[in-house]
């Protein structure tokens, strides 16, 4: 198991002695090599890699590129497969507007009523426009499991597109299972998968999933805010048009006619996030430092060890129970988990309260929510015993101190 001395590598528990940090599905604190390499294109470069004029400038491409390079192969995936956007909402965004355009009225989109609102929303709001059909994968709770989305699959499904870990109750899919059946049933559906939960624990190898397209963000993976990527096979990155225009999504302008530059240029218009993208790229050789393998023990670990101590609680609602993935969602009955995350806050402990994004929790959950605590690499037993702790001291009435 990893020991407290990961924490010496993040100024954030110098700087904050006194708080216990358990909202890494949110977002992840950050090394302090990420913060530095952030630091060093400011006084080191300082120029536009759109320049190739000078030495300095052309440094700074090499280095791009080898940061997409690097990235590219933690994701097992070519160069020309890795788009740099703001994030994950960008890119299912990006992917979305490019879809819709290939579907015929009537196609079918297989998601979930568990899926994240950037995977929700953008084919919710062009669903009556393009006259498309949303199908929602669910079992007879209308929980999204992998035998929801492997039976809910038909001739008439086009679009697949589903995050591989939930963001509220930490149950993963196995993706390969799904991409297995769809293939045999549909070979011209196109599986596009959220792996903003799951990467930063786990890794996500894009060519042995057999997916189509992925979207993944920096900031949940110890890196900058404001950068992520879009994965996707090349055939079908090759046949997307940017939903922005400008500087380097272009060639060359002639007598009106756009000519648009090659992929991933021509989906990345305008001045990159420079620094986001070198950061990024540090914070994924932090990750190998440290090892997939043992990112994966340490949570597990984790993962059981608050199983045991949680369900202990008296009035405890604890539907996270027995999975494997470091996201712990939970209710005390009667009291409303945005209250109960304000007094866990108020002794100085970051969770989450709510529906963490999972806009249509009310067809399958509590409708308004849980409170959630997620742990990752920087956590330790040390932080679930403060935790468990406070919530054993809590008595109705608490939550309501600051409040009122």
């Amino acid at each position: 198991m990893l020991t407290d001395n990961i924490k010496k590598y993040f100024p954030w528990f110098k700087n904050n002695k006194s708080w216990t940090y358990l909202d890494s599905s949110a977002t992840s604190l950050k090394p302090q090599c990420v913060i530095d390499d952030v630091t060093s294109y400011y006084e080191k470069y300082g120029t536009n890699p759109h320049n190739s004029d000078s030495k300095l400038a052309y440094d700074l491409i090499l280095k791009l590129k080898s940061c997409r390079q690097n990235i590219a192969s933690f994701f097992n995936a070519k160069n020309n497969e890795i788009i740099f956007t703001s994030g994950a909402t960008d890119g299912l965004n990006l992917i979305c507007q490019n879809l819709i355009n290939w579907l015929k009225p009537n196609d079918e989109v297989l998601l979930s009523y568990g899926e994240h609102s950037s995977n929700l929303l953008p084919w919710l709001m062009n669903e009556k426009t393009k006259k498309y059909k949303i199908v929602y994968a669910k079992d007879k709770n209308n929980f999204p499991s992998e035998q929801a989305f492997i039976s809910s699959i038909t001739k008439k499904t086009r679009i697949i597109s589903l995050s591989t870990t939930n963001s509220l109750f930490g149950v993963s899919i196995n993706i390969k299972n799904i991409v297995a059946v769809a293939r045999k049933i549909n070979k011209n559906i196109i599986i596009v998968v959220d792996a903003t939960q799951t990467a930063p624990s786990q890794g996500f190898d894009f060519k042995n999933t057999d997916v189509d397209l992925f979207v993944c963000s920096s900031h949940k993976m110890l890196g900058p805010n404001g950068v992520g990527i879009l994965g996707g096979k090349f055939s079908i990155l090759n046949k997307f048009t940017s939903i922005k225009i400008g500087g380097g999504s272009v060639s060359t302008v002639e007598n009106d006619k756009i000519n648009f530059s090659p992929i991933p240029e021509r989906l990345e218009p305008g001045t990159p996030n420079v620094e986001g993208i070198i950061g990024f790229n540090s914070a994924i050789n932090f990750i190998k430092k440290i090892g997939i393998k043992n990112i994966i023990k340490h949570e597990k670990e984790l993962k059981k060890y608050i199983d045991q101590k949680i369900i202990k609680i008296k009035n405890i609602d604890y539907p996270s129970y027995g999975t494997d993935f470091p996201i712990c969602s939970f209710n005390i009955k009667g009291v409303s988990p945005q209250d109960l995350a304000n007094y866990l806050g108020n002794k100085k402990i970051i969770v989450r309260g709510g529906m963490s994004c999972v806009k249509m929790i009310s067809k399958f959950a509590s409708p308004s929510g849980y409170v959630r605590a997620s742990f990752y690499l920087y956590n330790t037993k040390k932080d679930i015993d403060k935790l468990i702790y406070e919530l054993k001291k809590y008595k109705p009435g608490n939550e309501l101190k600051n409040i009122v």
